[in-house]
């Protein structure tokens, strides 16, 4: 039967058939019996459950209608109909739609290489892409799927030093944005080579556990010193943003060389090459000494770390040198009796040797 090649008689008089039809995407399992030895003739309707739940608003008028029509085709047509007129009142079976959804994730992440894909949950509106930069680095593009997939562009997060930027088009896919995000990897690549050789080389004091997206490190210097940069990703071997922590007449020498010696800058060598030709010193590392001799514990919490915050006021006394966190000393100071203040300082002392000193109010 033309357009209902899956419905097969049944027997040789063709007044018994079974099979499937499909109607708005959906296939429907179907048993029709035309029962022509009874006056009227009779026609009976079995099926799956999904054709009965479908066809119960309207199941006694349709089978007053196949009893009236003539052919096995004419009523598999009414059939037919009669299905396309209940999905379109309550809407598609969103089982189906789903289906279709998986179809298109499914297709488009086999273009871009099962190898890729790192992850997929289970209601699969979570992606993870892998991919690999120059030096063998993997890195996780995370995606979110929605609901109107692929009209509607997905979200995405990964841990690149700048915002990942990609506007998703119509008829777009998951393989162009992982393209875009692959090459986007390559140019942050000498970034991140910069990065790693800091971190195997020198004791990186903050943050604890880095990711890639970090532009910033505490490199120790010497036990209560250290230097936080800040580098530009785009231009990794250029002159940093610098800061100097410690005690300011151990740390005024330090900031004095680097400015002596900037002319020495060479945006070809290395950022730690660079450090150190400038700074005159070779920094510590994890080969020749252990972090712990540059984790001052705080004199006042007995602790280095102070949720995120490290000790980073330390008395300027060269016979004591104690470290303190800021929120730490300045509550002590706040509480002291003959505590002055003036614009946004509190003066006091140094709960330890009692020198003065003084910090910014919070």
């Amino acid at each position: 039967m033309d357009n209902f090649d899956q419905v097969m008689p049944l027997n040789y008089f063709g007044n018994e058939v079974a099979g499937f039809i499909c109607a708005m995407n959906e296939e429907f399992y179907i048993h029709l019996i035309v029962q022509d030895n009874t006056y009227p003739r009779k026609v009976r309707l079995r099926g799956c459950e999904k054709l009965h739940r479908v066809l119960k608003p309207v199941l006694h008028t349709l089978e007053k209608h196949l009893n009236q029509t003539n052919t096995i085709k004419d009523m598999l047509c009414e059939i037919q109909n009669a299905l396309e007129q209940q999905i379109r009142l309550i809407g598609p079976n969103p089982l189906v739609d789903r289906c279709a959804e998986y179809n298109v994730i499914f297709e488009q992440l086999q273009a871009c290489g099962w190898d890729k894909v790192d992850f997929i949950s289970s209601d699969f509106h979570e992606l993870h892409l892998k991919a690999v930069d120059e030096s063998d680095r993997e890195h996780i593009l995370k995606v979110w799927i929605p609901d109107k997939f692929p009209n509607e562009g997905p979200k995405f997060e990964c841990d690149l030093p700048q915002d990942f930027q990609y506007r998703w088009l119509p008829d777009d896919s998951l393989l162009n944005i992982f393209s875009v995000f692959q090459e986007t990897l390559n140019m942050f690549a000498e970034f991140w080579n910069i990065m790693d050789e800091l971190d195997k080389n020198t004791w990186i004091l903050e943050p604890e556990t880095s990711s890639r997206k970090d532009c910033k490190r505490r490199i120790a210097l010497s036990p209560g010193v250290s230097l936080f940069l800040v580098v530009n990703p785009l231009m990794p071997t250029a002159v940093p943003t610098c800061h100097y922590l410690g005690p300011e007449r151990v740390v005024e020498p330090v900031r004095a060389k680097f400015n002596k010696n900037i002319h020495k800058w060479n945006e070809f060598d290395s950022l730690l090459t660079n450090l150190q030709q400038v700074l005159e010193l070779e920094f510590p590392s994890p080969a020749t000494s252990v972090k712990e001799e540059f984790c001052i514990e705080c004199g006042i919490c007995y602790s280095y770390l102070l949720g995120e915050a490290t000790p980073e006021m330390t008395c300027d006394s060269p016979d004591c040198n104690q470290s303190f966190h800021h929120a730490c000393i300045y509550e002590y100071i706040r509480m002291l009796p003959d505590v002055r203040s003036s614009f946004n300082k509190l003066f006091g002392h140094c709960p330890y040797c009692n020198k003065p000193m003084w910090c910014t109010i919070l």
